[in-house]
């Protein structure tokens, strides 16, 4: 599996896109800007170089390690408050009534208050370079453009902004975003105050208004993104630290607290043996987790119980004797990730996304900005406490990771993917922790995710003859020769003896690391 490594004595980058990475590194190396700084304006050009994946109108996720302390900011927004109580699962799942109030701004901003260096103008001059002059379409760009036309061509914004004479823009072609240009160089000058509480925020609710949307100036004025204490499991004597809910990073430290009862040591990497309980373990972990998973006001009391000892032996059991299956399976092509790391120990993660490609398909032209469909990630049931309702976080499936070693920051860690986050995640640590295997190696190992029914899947350097032993214990598997988007595209940073090593996954065809 292509996989890109790059080793550095001062700091490291990897991000999703190659002008992200080389946009935070040069704030680091030429702007005298530290690891928040740098994240930031590599994050400003995600939004402009993988506008399908992340927006001004998504949300992100960021952990943060800086003074020995880790951090985290929830930076995704609530429904409408004037969200219509019987709205159906197809309109929360695409389309104007879908959006919730954009919190990646507020997130970057406050990252940036507590922890920034430079002045918030000097983040994004490289964004706005960029949205003027034009990128060149990237792949996935490319193939989501493609695949998404017929909608495309249905929302007046997104026309006008994706396509040129109803036809999508081709790989390599240069895309050029005037109207996000614009919007960035006022965010720039007034900051996140331009769009909570600004012409720009106006603008878009008026959009979004007129399309059939309930989003208002009221909801954007009223958001705050919030800082956030690390949940943390410890794996074979490292401590691995996620955000807690309505991030569905729990799912992967109860996928590693049931596998802390599994001896690697005599099952073959590759195996049937091997890949058996990682299955288990993160079906039982949807299952039995799945309640945990919400706005963080309706989960606040249930939370402390999500990696109590009679959870994890819940978890264990449940291995033992199978489940039937994962309903709560979401992918999604619209994420994208940046980590920035020093040689102090200091270190970021943000995660970033509009969730499916394009969000919820529908763009204000005029300021350049794609509207994500995070309502999607509510449940249909009723008595869930993830159910849907005005002014409430769904979940997400946004999943930044630390991890530490003996105190200090080794790893960070960070993949699109949807609910394939935490199995890739969980895969790269295994392959570290349990095999002891290099960072480059982990990462490029094949894998085994979900499909958006919950079809177990295998990639193909994996074999028949494993899926053929693994259909024989009840894990019916199929070879996923084309969909290859199921298995993330993870993007870590490590602690080496001599520095940084930043390794980026090429599954998606995007990432790159820079050391």
């Amino acid at each position: 599996m292509p996989v890109e490594a790059r080793t550095g004595k001062r700091f490291a980058v990897v991000a999703g896109h190659p002008l992200a990475a080389d946009a935070a590194a040069q704030l680091l190396q030429d702007g005298g800007g530290n690891v928040v700084d740098a994240a930031i304006a590599g994050a400003a050009v995600l939004t402009i170089a993988l506008p399908h994946a992340c927006s001004l109108g998504g949300d992100c996720f960021a952990l943060v390690h800086v003074g020995g302390q880790t951090y985290g900011v929830n930076g995704s927004g609530r429904s409408p408050t004037k969200l219509p109580v019987d709205a159906s699962p197809q309109q929360l799942a695409g389309g104007p009534l879908s959006c919730s109030v954009p919190g990646v701004l507020g997130g970057w901003q406050e990252l940036h208050r507590r922890f920034g260096r430079l002045p918030w103008r000097m983040l994004f001059p490289r964004a706005i370079e960029l949205a003027q002059q034009g990128v060149p379409v990237a792949s996935e760009l490319a193939g989501a453009m493609r695949r998404l036309r017929e909608p495309l061509m249905r929302d007046p914004g997104c026309r006008a902004l994706f396509l040129q004479d109803g036809q999508p823009w081709q790989y390599g072609e240069r895309l050029v975003q005037p109207a996000l240009a614009s919007t960035f160089d006022t965010l720039a000058a007034e900051g996140a105050r331009a769009l909570y509480e600004g012409d720009i925020g106006a603008t878009l609710c008026r959009g979004i208004q007129a399309a059939g949307g309930v989003l208002d100036r009221e909801d954007l004025a009223e958001y705050r993104p919030d800082w956030v204490a690390p949940l943390e499991y410890v794996y074979r004597g490292h401590a691995v630290r996620v955000m807690p809910p309505n991030s569905w990073g729990v799912f992967m430290l109860m996928q590693l607290a049931a596998l802390d009862g599994v001896a690697f040591g005599d099952r073959p990497r590759g195996s049937s043996d091997r890949f058996d309980p990682l299955i288990r373990a993160a079906r039982a972990s949807f299952s039995i987790g799945s309640r945990f998973v919400a706005d963080p006001r309706d989960v606040a009391d249930a939370l402390p119980k999500a990696l109590s000892a009679s959870t994890v032996q819940a978890l264990r059991t449940a291995m033992a004797v199978g489940v039937a299956s994962a309903s709560a399976v979401q992918q999604s092509q619209g994420t994208a990730v940046i980590s920035v790391a020093d040689s102090e120990g200091n270190g970021i993660t943000i995660v970033q996304s509009v969730f499916m490609p394009f969000g919820s398909l529908v763009a204000d032209s005029s300021t350049g900005i794609v509207m994500n469909n995070r309502l999607l990630g509510f449940t249909n049931d009723p008595s869930h406490p993830n159910r849907a309702a005005p002014a409430k976080r769904p979940a997400h499936t946004l999943n930044p990771v630390m991890v530490l070693n003996h105190g200090k920051l080794h790893w960070l860690m960070g993949t699109p993917g949807g609910s394939g986050q935490t199995l890739t995640l969980v895969q790269v640590l295994s392959n570290l922790l349990d095999y002891g295997m290099d960072l480059t190696a982990a990462v490029a190992e094949p894998r085994w995710s979900m499909d958006l029914e919950g079809q177990l899947l295998l990639e193909p350097e994996i074999g028949a003859d494993v899926a053929d032993a693994l259909a024989a214990r009840g894990l019916n598997t199929r070879i996923a020769a084309e969909q290859r988007t199921f298995f993330g595209s993870a993007e870590c940073i490590e602690y080496v003896q001599d520095g940084l090593s930043a390794v980026a996954d090429h599954r998606r065809n995007a990432g790159v690391a820079v050391g």
